[in-house]
């Protein structure tokens, strides 16, 4: 099980954790919300398995799998293995750009590899609207996004999707300003196949369609030139 005081002792501190936990738990009491709290997922699931410190790139995803089954508190990733469209075309993407050929949809090897799968709502209810329960996270996905952004170490920052790509926290004419400080910021539309999104430019075209963003080989070679060690992205 994840402990509370494990996660704010590494991420020292986050602000308004304590009683966003103390909601979840309560509310849990009145109806299911996802992830389970088990040794293989929880809310907090993410943080725990991607210190603070080992954190080298960060891939935003919206919410958990709407299913016990599926989903554990790494965005994108599925606790049983399979492999849902959007991580599918993820996968095809890895192996256009970089020759790695992944068959399993569980993640937690790049989590452990220092790939922070940030989800910007940590939980799902069937009670709540997707807004309801970013609204309810906001501040602490917030803190966590300040916090590793002022690390002063080098970052790398996977924007996919409207959702994504329109975070306060990196609006486009940013993105040389973050360069400067060693926080590289790739983004690119939404891997998922709704209305060919991974086929299709966003944001007035400024932003390129996620196929052929070439996002994980850009990663590797900022990390390699900052002197860290590259991502394996074989599961």
């Amino acid at each position: 099980m994840i402990k509370l005081e494990d996660i704010e002792q590494d991420w020292g501190g986050i602000k308004h954790l304590k009683d966003k936990m103390k909601e979840v738990e309560n509310l849990r009491s009145e109806y299911q919300i996802l992830p389970v709290e088990a040794e293989n997922s929880g809310v907090l699931y993410a943080l725990k398995i991607t210190p603070f410190n080992s954190v080298k790139v960060i891939i935003f995803g919206q919410d958990p799998y709407p299913n016990i089954n599926n989903a554990h508190g790494l965005a994108f990733s599925n606790k049983t293995g399979k492999i849902p469209a959007s991580l599918k075309n993820i996968f095809s993407e890895i192996k256009s750009d970089i020759g790695v050929d992944n068959n399993n949809g569980n993640l937690t090897s790049w989590a452990k590899n220092g790939v922070l799968l940030l989800n910007t709502a940590l939980t799902f209810s069937e009670k709540n609207s997707l807004k309801k329960r970013f609204n309810f996270w906001e501040e602490v996905i917030d803190d966590i996004i300040n916090k590793l952004m002022n690390r002063n170490r080098p970052l790398v920052i996977m924007l996919w999707g409207n959702s994504a790509n329109m975070l306060k926290q990196f609006p486009l004419e940013k993105d040389n300003e973050y360069l400067a400080k060693n926080i590289l910021i790739l983004r690119s539309s939404h891997p998922s196949n709704m209305g060919s999104a991974n086929k299709t430019p966003i944001m007035d075209g400024r932003v390129s369609a996620f196929f052929g963003c070439s996002h994980f080989s850009k990663c590797n070679n900022f990390l390699k030139q900052n002197g860290l060690t590259p991502v394996d992205w074989k599961i």
